[in-house]
């Protein structure tokens, strides 16, 4: 009989590499890596770049960063840390396996030197992925990973080759906990998903995606906070030195924020509730709340991801997720377009921006007649296409928290330039502004409208009077402390309710 374990988060809690960069580089400088190889990060989540090259380029980015005696002490704590880190339930497994003089190996993606001295501590073979020396990296002489990542097809590959041909499915037993798992254990006739009970238990197929969501909200926070990195040092400097000084306002700034997406809470919980679909309660607006991990997607088209979420963990239907998620689209079309129209006509009325705004209110306004006409003889197509008839009694309702949560969430420029330009514009024209970048940020099609959305707050507040070496950070501020910090919390909320289903699972 073969055991076959894989390392990080199975044998042991968290990775090891991720271990040893952090002894590396420290948190925050491990932070900056990632900032710095955003492309390289965006390009790896979107198959452009293989897990093998966005490996190598971050360990010799923070190998290049750190000098030699920092390298010798990393490697020197690691195995204690590792050790520290190991499962007692793995480990007992892994004894029990030993004992009955069963074959054990330890299967891992992880760089062969940083688990090596793990295999000799627990006494298995080791198969993983080959790199050169860590300690003489330098730019002449980089780190090279010698194989192919050991993960997915080949941990299989590696073992067949390891054993001298494929080992039978009713000799192999395999533990993992991860995608880059699921070969080994399908190839195994005795798999422990998550598990380490006698009883076998197989991949769940539907794991494969669990953790998509975090990483793409991950991405878009990166390529955000890597913009703001990347200012000027005039700019990045005023944008430190105001943050700084906004620490006593930040209750009142999250309080507006907060106001605002209870707003929103009770619009979703407004339109469910008609259609009789779930209640109020934790699971439910962690659910609803996991959305905005992807909101700075273009057209918010990332909050779909809310409706496969509440469907696979609460068992909502689709259909009623679907109708919410159009007519709350629909509801901020018509309650922006109709702020706008109140607000600012003196801005609208000028360039191209006229015939925009002057579209985007009977559009709107249409669309919601059509749902209310939900009953009325209508094509089937459509008819299949709109909610229910019970949604659309709520939709009144809805329009008004959204007309109210959008000039609550615009107040909070309106406090910023107060606080940070110590001068002060009218709340109607702050709210204006807040929602017409947000607009143009819409327009552009670019993921949360980064840079267009920040450029156009500073021009119109401006010409409002703010100083334009202010105005800059003011935006570039306001998009801190709403949508990066909302998705930043979201992301959390996803880790955190994430991991708790997979122990529960």
């Amino acid at each position: 009989m073969i055991a076959a374990f894989d390392c990080d988060g199975t044998l042991i809690r968290g990775d090891a590499t991720r271990s040893f960069l952090l002894l590396l580089r420290g948190p925050i400088g491990l932070v900056f890596d990632l900032f710095m190889l955003a492309q390289q990060l965006l390009a790896w989540r979107i198959g452009r770049c293989s897990t093998a090259q966005f490996k190598q380029a971050l360990l010799n980015r923070a190998l290049l960063a750190a000098p030699l005696k920092r390298r010798e002490a990393a490697l020197h704590k690691l195995p204690a840390i590792l050790v520290a880190q190991l499962r007692p339930q793995a480990v007992a497994r892994l004894r029990w396996h030993q004992q009955q003089g069963h074959r054990c190996l330890i299967v891992s993606a992880s760089p062969e030197p940083l688990i090596a001295p793990l295999a000799r501590h627990l006494g298995v073979q080791l198969i993983a992925t080959g790199c050169s020396d860590l300690l003489p990296v330098g730019p002449a002489h980089p780190l090279r990973l010698t194989t192919p990542n050991c993960k997915g097809a080949e941990k299989v590959r590696r073992l067949s080759l390891h054993l001298g041909n494929p080992p039978p499915m009713d000799q192999l037993e395999a533990y993992g906990d991860s995608s880059g798992d699921r070969e080994l254990l399908q190839a195994s006739g005795r798999p422990h998903w998550r598990s380490f009970d006698p009883e076998p238990r197989p991949f769940p197929q539907q794991s494969r995606r669990s953790w998509l969501l975090p990483l793409l909200t991950a991405g878009l926070l990166i390529m955000a906070m890597r913009g703001v990195l990347l200012q000027s040092g005039f700019d990045r400097a005023v944008l430190l030195q105001h943050l700084a000084l906004l620490v006593r306002w930040l209750p009142a700034l999250y309080a507006l924020l907060a106001v605002s997406y209870a707003g929103r809470y009770l619009r979703w919980r407004l339109l469910l509730g008609a259609a009789g679909v779930g209640a109020v309660s934790l699971p439910d607006l962690l659910g609803w709340f996991r959305g905005f991990s992807l909101t700075a997607t273009p057209g918010k088209l990332g909050e779909l991801s809310r409706v496969t979420d509440l469907h696979q963990v609460l068992g909502y239907p689709r259909k009623p997720l679907l109708d919410a998620f159009l007519v709350e689209r629909l509801c901020d079309l018509v309650a922006v377009a109709s702020l706008l129209l109140l607000l600012l006509p003196s801005v609208l009325a000028a360039g191209w921006l006229q015939p925009m705004s002057l579209l985007l209110l009977p559009a709107g306004l249409l669309c919601l007649w059509l749902l209310r006409c939900r009953d009325q003889p209508l094509r089937g197509w459509l008819r299949h296409l709109l909610p229910t008839a019970a949604m659309a009694k709520a939709v009144p309702a809805a329009l008004f928290c959204s007309l109210a949560f959008w000039a609550v969430e615009g107040l909070i420029l309106w406090l910023l330039v107060a606080a940070v330009a110590e001068t002060a514009i009218p709340p109607a024209s702050a709210i204006g502004i807040y929602l017409l970048s947000g607009v143009a940020g819409l327009a552009s099609s670019i993921p949360g409208g980064l840079g267009v959305n920040e450029a156009t707050t500073a021009v119109l507040l401006t010409q409002r009077g703010v100083d334009l070496g202010l105005a800059l950070p003011i935006a570039i501020l306001r998009r801190l402390f709403t949508i990066w910090s909302v998705m930043l919390l979201a992301l959390t909320v996803s880790l955190f309710s994430r991991s708790r289903l997979s122990r529960a699972a």
